[in-house]
């Protein structure tokens, strides 16, 4: 025999629960039965402290009117078990009333695992929404009371507020195919709503279609799952606190950086600046030479005066550059011919002397670059310097010496490249490591800063370039600009 069997069952047996006897006005007067002695019903003076609302307004007709009997049918509840009692109200010929309840035996049977067993809160109910069945879990947790008139219905129970997924309605939800809903609604002795799944079984009897409604507390859940959550957000709101508070460390660390290096530029300014002002002096000197000697032309002064200006667009440039170094720099994004940069910088270092230097340079016309021509001047006069200032030492420490400097100019289909190569001095493997370091110097009996190959890098980078260098002592030093392609639109 299974559940809807339970309910199927034809089997009727009764034992008596209680009896009272009533006045007309519910005054309790004498009392009996199992129900009482066990303790399930306490002794009470007025009936109404026992008796449902619903039950007890029809006592109360009753007593007025002309009937002389009538029957209602209530559930009672004990510890572990709901019992299923027929109540019957009879006037006597005292003019007092008889109550009567027998338990209705056939509510459960006999051999199987009744439903107060179950660990759920269960109730067995009808197509029309009926509870004909339920267990002692199910009235703990929506019931406010043991004794309950029949009939029941689930809809009025179970009530859900504005806060659920959904309004509970028992018939739509039989006629549809999800069985299962999560809902919203009053927990018995709790301040708040809870939240409960319910499940709906349909059980087939032989009389007609039950369901076994199955309910789930979720409010422990949800609350563990909430909490969860909590904890997530203030894990995440920490993460973010730190992330926030390593940026500001950072930031602080950046402009720690910024001001030291201040220090280098203001070092550098003499190394950036004294070669076009050398350049003017010496442009100057030989003009004053030229005048006493009254050589000077118009096109003397003017091809002179270009070259000054030029010196001076340079030297602006450098000063422009160290007001914006405590800025994000501008973007520059002109396109720039390597060959007349290269031939700017040829003239910028003509006054460095070197008796007998070869000079090979061996370009292709047309290589553009993305850039700033005027930092791509200020790379060339870097590089060329190191070059010159290397093969004049050189020489001094060798009369016989044959300087040589190489300037090529390489395009292939990925890079285009300027290769400088000098025969000069060199330096060491152990030199290399320390080259592109601010203050490292090889040539400190010169007046090298150890600024030259720092700024060329940095440069070289703004304008999304690559410097490389390779030496061997005593024999050559080569210097390997890489610039990206101009791809065509």
């Amino acid at each position: 025999m299974y559940l809807n069997e339970q309910i199927a069952s034809g089997v009727t047996s009764f034992r008596e629960a209680f009896y009272f006897l009533l006045d007309n006005k519910g005054t309790i007067l004498r009392y009996y039965g199992d129900f009482i002695t066990s303790g399930l019903l306490d002794s009470s003076e007025q009936i109404s402290e026992l008796l449902p609302e619903t039950v007890l307004k029809r006592f109360y007709q009753f007593v007025k009117s002309a009937e002389k009997r009538f029957q209602c049918n209530m559930l009672v509840c004990s510890a572990n078990e709901v019992y299923a009692v027929k109540c019957s109200f009879t006037k006597n010929a005292q003019g007092n009333v008889d109550l009567k309840g027998l338990v209705d035996e056939s509510y459960k049977s006999e051999g199987l695992i009744p439903i107060d067993k179950l660990p759920l809160p269960i109730a067995m109910v009808k197509k029309d929404g009926e509870i004909i069945q339920l267990n002692r879990l199910f009235i703990d947790y929506f019931l406010e009371s043991k004794i309950i008139a029949k009939p029941l219905f689930i809809q009025d129970i179970i009530k859900t507020n504005i806060l659920s997924p959904e309004t509970f309605d028992y018939r739509k939800m039989i006629k549809s195919d999800a069985n299962s809903r999560a809902i919203f609604c009053h927990f018995k002795g709790a301040e708040n709503n809870q939240t409960f799944l319910l499940n709906l079984i349909p059980v087939d009897s032989s009389t007609e279609r039950i369901f076994l409604a199955s309910i789930k507390d979720l409010t422990q859940f949800i609350e563990v799952q909430q909490n969860l959550e909590d904890q997530n957000q203030e894990l995440r709101q920490q993460v973010q606190d730190e992330f926030e508070l390593n940026r500001s460390f950072e930031l602080k660390l950046l402009r720690k950086n910024r001001l030291e290096s201040l220090g280098e530029i203001a070092s550098g300014i003499f190394h950036e600046l004294n070669q076009p002002l050398t350049h003017l002096s010496l442009k100057i000197d030989n003009m004053l030479e030229n005048w006493q000697r009254g050589n000077v032309t118009e096109e003397y002064l003017m091809n002179k005066g270009e070259q000054i200006q030029r010196q001076i667009q340079r030297m602006r440039g450098i000063i422009d550059e160290m007001k914006q170094f405590s800025t994000i720099p501008e973007s520059r994004d002109e396109v720039i011919n390597i060959k007349t940069v290269l031939n700017c910088a040829l003239e910028d270092v003509s006054y460095m002397q070197v008796s007998g230097l070869i000079l090979v340079v061996n370009h292709v016309d047309d290589i553009n670059v993305h850039g700033s021509a005027s930092e791509l001047e200020q790379v060339f006069v870097n590089i060329l310097t190191n070059s010159i200032q290397s093969l004049q030492m050189k020489q001094s420490e060798n009369g016989g010496f044959k300087p040589k400097l190489k300037v090529t100019l390489k395009k292939t289909p990925e890079l285009i490249t300027v290769v400088f190569i000098d025969n000069g001095l060199g330096v060491s493997d152990t030199e290399m490591e320390q080259l592109f370091k601010p203050f490292y110097t090889t040539k400190k009996e010169v007046g090298g800063t150890g600024l030259g190959l720092f700024i060329i890098n940095n440069l070289m980078r703004k304008m999304n370039g690559r410097v490389t260098v390779d030496s061997k002592e005593g024999k050559f030093f080569k210097t390997t600009l890489s610039f990206p392609i101009i791809k065509e639109e």
